[in-house]
């Protein structure tokens, strides 16, 4: 490994999931004095692994965090992380030593129907495919197919069955790893925020009177052509909207008022499909978080038992 003082690396790791909160919760904590945020919310710097690839000098990875001066912490959140299971969370402990590790829980029904709009939104899927067919397609690749990169939008599925990826990282990281819901994020920000900063061991009460907003939302659109090069200055953009929140929020809320609309799902037969699909999955995850000491579950790890 190349000679490079890991305390100009990350010790800070939001590492998953996807659509569950993750640019929320980098923006909130990387606003705490406490915490620098990389020059990229997501630097993607393991995630060559989880497709069988080389990850680039390490020499890279630190440019990310030339910034962060005497921080506490250096933070970085690639959400697609927590899928590479063992391979990832291993290369990340033999690269960067025991650094802390969150990993935010969605209920994979609402994470699939959200990554299936934002794959919409961003024109990655058909804009007449429907979440039928959508699923579809997902359940139709296989799992050699699904490790390839151009499969990845297909993997709303697969990414929902997080029992498959979580052991690895909570017998690694033990209490160095947080696990935490979506539910709790959205029901009560700021409690869940000052529990995170109790965890992290910085001030909980830079969060009383924070403004918190939400970020990276799955939304429609209305003219397709306008929502294209909205996309575009966007993905050419990120650094430059990082730096300059208050301006791409005020950008943003003219935006959605102008071209947003919301995404409508009517398909409940699909809906129930995948609440039955994913139903056995759940309860093997329930499993695995209650033996690691992991009991305060949101209501779809805790399902209502039917009476007879």
């Amino acid at each position: 490994m190349e000679s490079i003082n890991k305390k100009k690396l990350a010790n800070l790791i939001i590492a998953g999931v996807n659509k569950a909160g993750s640019t929320s919760l980098f923006h909130y904590l990387a606003a705490h004095p406490d915490v620098c945020g990389s020059k990229d919310k997501e630097t993607c710097y393991f995630l060559p692994l989880l497709y069988h690839e080389t990850i680039p000098p390490l020499i890279e990875y630190e440019k990310q965090f030339l910034h962060c001066n005497n921080a506490k912490y250096r933070m970085e959140a690639t959400p697609a992380y927590v899928f590479g299971g063992e391979k990832i969370a291993s290369e990340i402990h033999t690269t960067l030593g025991s650094v802390k590790i969150i990993i935010i829980l969605k209920d994979p029904v609402d994470r699939l129907i959200s990554f299936y709009q934002r794959k919409k939104a961003t024109f990655q899927l058909s804009q007449n495919m429907d979440l039928g067919e959508y699923v579809k397609m997902c359940l139709a690749k296989s799992a050699d197919e699904l490790d390839l990169r151009e499969n990845q939008v297909y993997t709303g599925i697969s990414l929902g069955l997080y029992h498959n990826f979580l052991e690895p990282w909570l017998h690694l990281y033990g209490s160095n790893c947080k696990i935490v819901f979506f539910d709790d994020l959205k029901k009560n920000t700021g409690g869940f925020m000052k529990d995170i900063a109790k965890w992290l061991e910085i001030d909980e009460r830079f969060y009383d009177d924070f403004e918190f907003d939400v970020k990276n939302k799955s939304l429609n659109y209305k003219n397709r052509m306008l929502h294209r090069i909205a996309v575009s200055a966007n993905n050419a953009g990120q650094r430059l909207w990082r730096n300059n929140p208050d301006f791409k929020k005020k950008i943003l809320g003219l935006y959605y008022k102008f071209n947003g609309t919301v995404f409508e799902n009517k398909d409940s037969d699909t809906i129930k499909f995948l609440r039955n699909y994913f139903k056995p999955h759940n309860e093997q995850l329930q499993k695995i978080l209650i033996a690691h000491g992991i009991e305060n579950l949101p209501d779809w790890l805790n399902p209502v038992k039917e009476t007879a």
